[in-house]
């Protein structure tokens, strides 16, 4: 038997070294095939933005989620910053004719807000920028204004109808299974528990979720009203009655500038600059292609390091889309060892999470401001609580008036699953040596005296987070609770509460980090995480599909497809509940619907 066991085993360490030489041949052959260098554009093209493609705060790594990979791998995708710096080249490059802004861009507020002022300083050059939608909401509507025309298929619609904010919540169900949900807080608006503890809003949360969706909104409707010279209050009538308008009558409200087909928008590019392609289209390049012509600043010496915090904060190293503390401390140290680096830029986007991860991340921020590096936050669509918790060492913390922010508060959460045992008659016994030795098991419901063991922790961490604001923002404790509780903010709420310094974009705050720091023009500028660090895994080289969707690809949605995606949120947000003491810096932030 054993001998047969060893037999097994080295067959199959066998088949695993062939398998690995394979994917290292593999994996060169790929690399050899894709260092071909750059397709030039071809004179009298459109850089096209939208059609699919997702503009995050990170450059894409390279690393890939399980759910990204059986979900057919991830569309295109392009950085802001690379974005950005794209749509100010285009505008200087003869190749380009002109900017084709179209649906299907995957983009938070605040990186609209972005896009929207590079297309207008584009548009200054004298090239045109045109909006073609074939069925517009708030948040596609909200870029497209910023065109100087915005042209509508005749079946489509405008909706231009306000703002909505929801959560699942998770009580009763937990409950109904027989799940236990045991609560320590601080904060009179820590409300990021209730998903999991009720069925509904608090009055609390409701009240101020609705008045952070008023001051978004209110923002949107005086940018848009700008944009299309329509009276503020009078856009606002049209986005309450009813809000949804057809081409017709979006035309006739000054919604939009022409109701027109494919062919004849093709046909009004061409009038403007572009180049039929010979097919019944017109040559254009999309902006993540495009953006491949960027290139950051290489000079020698002296460096502005740009550090990006997207996705929640969790123990350890972190997978996609989440901010490992392990991960980020080790990238924040090496900059630190770096005596080339002057100024480290932190882009934050992030809801918070984990309280441990966040003081690992905290700790090696402020070693950099000790050293005398110029440390600058720059707030994305959201930076609050634990995302907060790592802004606050920054000599100067920039975000955007639509930026959510705040939530200064803790949280303890506690589950235990001994009501879902027993319906299956799994029981659950053993001894222990002191009253306090299975603190929080999870077999159990916590006792009053352990519920007030873990109290105190929050308490603590609480009071940690207030001395974490009252040292960065140079305030007193008082000064700093006064504006705590776990409430969320606004960004032009948060300036007023002195949460922030000033307005600005992330390449304001890269220009800002190096005017602080002493540099001249020359510096070199560098990114943690770069672009392509990870590399893909065989899985997606087998199924990933590099083909670019056409042009005028639908933006239509699988209803079942969005419900599973909607449940797995859910349960995705439990599996980031890993604080090693259960104690959290997270706020409770929904998704705002720009519908």
């Amino acid at each position: 038997m054993k001998a047969f066991l060893q037999g097994i085993l080295s067959s199959a360490l066998g088949f695993g070294l062939a398998l690995a030489a394979g994917l290292v041949c593999l994996l060169v052959l790929v690399a050899a095939l894709g260092s071909g260098g750059e397709k030039p554009v071809a004179k009298g093209s459109y850089l096209v933005i939208g059609n699919g493609l997702e503009v995050t705060e990170a450059p894409d790594d390279g690393m890939r989620s399980l759910g990204s990979l059986l979900s057919g791998g991830k569309g295109e995708t392009v950085d802001l910053f690379r974005a950005l710096e794209a749509i100010d080249l285009a505008a200087k490059d003869p190749a380009i004719a002109g900017i084709l802004v179209t649906d299907g861009l995957g983009a938070g507020l605040t990186a609209r807000g972005e896009l929207r002022a590079a297309l207008k300083a584009f548009r200054a050059s004298g090239k045109p920028v045109v909006a073609w939608t074939e069925g517009a909401s708030v948040g596609s509507y909200y870029l497209a204004a910023a065109a100087d025309t915005v042209a509508l298929h005749p079946m489509g619609e405008v909706s231009f109808a306000g703002l909505a904010s929801y959560n699942t919540y998770l009580g009763k169900t937990l409950s109904d299974l027989g799940i236990g949900v045991q609560v320590t807080r601080v904060g009179k608006y820590k409300s990021a528990v209730e998903p999991y503890t009720q069925d509904r809003m608090s009055p609390e949360a409701r009240a101020q979720s609705q008045e952070m969706l008023d001051e978004i909104w209110s923002r949107l409707v005086a940018d848009v009203a700008a944009d299309r010279r329509i009276e503020p209050a009078k856009l606002r009538r049209i986005g309450a009655e009813p809000g949804h308008h057809p081409a017709p009558e979006a035309l006739r409200l000054g919604l939009v500038d022409k109701v027109m087909h494919r062919d004849e928008l093709v046909a009004l590019l061409v009038e403007r600059g572009g180049k039929a392609d010979g097919e019944g289209g017109f040559r254009h390049v999309g902006l993540a292609r495009y953006a491949a012509k960027v290139r950051l600043p290489r000079g020698s010496g002296d460096t502005v390091a740009v550090v990006y915090a997207e996705g929640e904060i969790v123990d350890g190293m972190g997978g996609p889309g989440m901010i490992g503390g392990d991960r980020l401390a080790a990238g924040l140290r090496r900059l630190r060892q770096d005596d080339a680096v002057k100024a480290v830029v932190l882009r934050i986007d992030s809801p918070g999470g984990s309280a441990f991860a966040s003081e690992l991340i905290h700790r090696e921020l402020e070693l950099l401001a000790r050293k005398g590096v110029v440390l600058v936050a720059s707030m994305g669509d959201t930076a609050a609580s634990g995302g907060y918790y790592i802004a606050a060492p920054a000599r100067t913390i920039l975000a955007d008036p639509l930026t959510i922010t705040g939530s200064i508060g803790v949280f303890g959460l506690h589950f235990n699953y001994g009501g879902l045992a027993g319906r299956f008659a799994v029981g659950t016994d053993g001894v222990k040596t002191a009253p306090f030795a299975d603190l929080l098991g999870n077999h159990r419901p916590a006792t009053e005296p352990e519920m007030a063991v873990v109290q105190s922790s929050v308490d603590a961490v609480y009071e940690t987070f207030l001395g974490v604001v009252s040292r960065g923002r140079k305030v007193t404790r008082d000064e700093a609770h006064a504006v705590a509780q776990g409430r969320v903010w606004t960004g032009t709420q948060a300036r007023k509460a002195k949460l922030v310094d000033r307005f600005g974009g992330l390449r304001d705050a890269i220009a800002l980090a190096a005017e602080q720091a002493g540099l001249k023009s020359g510096h070199r500028l560098t990114e943690t995480p770069a672009l392509g660090e990870a590399k893909a895994g065989l899985a997606e080289m087998l199924l990933g599909d590099d083909e670019p969707a056409p042009v005028f690809a639908s933006a239509a949605k699988d209803p079942a497809l969005e419900l599973l995606r909607s449940q797995w949120k859910a349960l995705e947000g439990l599996r980031r509940l890993n604080d090693r003491r259960g104690i959290y810096l997270l706020a409770p932030v929904g998704g705002v619907e720009a519908r």
